[in-house]
């Protein structure tokens, strides 16, 4: 996750794991601790990512424990649990469950976009963004809470029988390596091109409870008014740009299915978008050329194949938008991308 915010209810479970020791030093704390444990107070609060980022230093420091960020899992407490646990343990199946996850990760997470995918051999994917500067600590401490707080969520919703059948993180070994399976208790896999959680589709639908629809509804519609609060704080051009590029949102959606998604009407979408000197087809102008450049040099699609791909009609409509955009056609680009330069060696 890049530079932003995180949830206090990731963070929470570090204090209660750091101990009374940690608050008996509190006014010694620098200025951004101090501040971010006041804020810690309420669950369903966000703060700065290079705070949160101070306070674990503080933290790991104060504890003598690198690993204080793989946590096991913990006990459900209704007075430190953040709006969207208590949404995510009232659903009925874990399949439904996942649904709310990966619509409203956000709140968790400035640039936590979480993708639920199914393989082949009916493995299920809870997939973490992985971000370029994975290796750097701080980096690496975020997805080991967020990782430590669905496996918490997953296994208070569906109990100890839930067999995660591995975890894959991008980042080298640690020296606490060990530690990952101790808290998670599962294999956990190191260098790997993703960030997920793996378990089998058969959890999906298991009958967990029933609860009450009001009661559901209810919380939904709290949950669902946190992430409009958000859409409407942060960049709604960049949320917009994010779900259209993770395939959320069609590519040829119209106005009213974006708002939908964002749980905004469509006045507010285009006011906010006005504000941010954009407009949604320009954004998905954008993602459209972003995307056709990737296929043109990753792929061997015919130009017509990649304007379909994206939602156009046809390649004249992907060669109209390319020169105006960029002043060159989907094949001056492709050939340009694939041309070795010549190299002058001087006799």
């Amino acid at each position: 996750m890049e530079q932003g915010y995180l949830s206090t209810a990731l963070i929470r479970p570090l204090l209660e794991s750091a101990g009374s020791a940690f608050f008996n030093e509190i006014q010694s704390q620098p200025d951004a601790v101090q501040r971010i444990l006041k804020q810690l107070k309420d669950p369903d609060s966000r703060v700065s990512a290079n705070d949160a980022d101070q306070l674990v230093n503080e933290l790991i420091s104060s504890t003598h424990d690198e690993s204080l960020c793989v946590q096991p899992a913990h006990k459900f407490n209704a007075h430190s649990s953040c709006q969207l646990q208590h949404l995510f343990l009232c659903c009925n199946t874990l399949r439904e469950a996942l649904y709310y996850l990966e619509k409203f990760s956000p709140l968790l997470g400035d640039q936590l976009e979480v993708q639920v995918t199914r393989t082949r051999d009916n493995i299920i994917k809870v997939k973490l963004p992985v971000n370029e500067n994975f290796i750097v600590a701080a980096e690496r401490r975020r997805s080991e809470m967020v990782i430590s707080t669905l496996l918490s969520w997953l296994r208070q919703l569906c109990g100890p029988e839930l067999q995660i059948t591995s975890v894959q993180l991008p980042f080298p070994a640690t020296q606490y390596s060990s530690q990952y399976q101790r808290a998670w208790k599962t294999e956990t896999e190191f260098n790997c091109e993703e960030c997920n959680i793996q378990f089998h589709s058969k959890w999906l639908d298991e009958g967990l409870h029933n609860t009450n629809p009001h009661i559901l509804k209810m919380m939904k519609r709290e949950v669902e008014e946190q992430y409009r609060k958000l859409a409407r704080s942060g960049s709604l051009a960049e949320r917009i740009r994010k779900a259209l590029t993770q395939n959320k949102v069609r590519l040829n959606a119209n106005q009213q299915e974006v708002a939908d998604y964002f749980h905004i009407s469509a006045r507010t979408l285009n006011r906010h978008l006005h504000k941010e000197e954009t407009s949604l087809k320009q954004i998905v102008t954008d993602v459209r050329i972003e995307t056709a450049k990737r296929l043109l040099v990753t792929s061997d699609d015919s130009i017509e194949q990649i304007a379909l791909h994206i939602g156009l009609s046809g390649r004249r409509t992907l060669d109209r938008i390319f020169i105006k955009e960029i002043n060159q056609s989907p094949a001056q680009y492709r050939q340009s991308q694939r041309s070795t330069p010549l190299v002058a060696v001087a006799g």
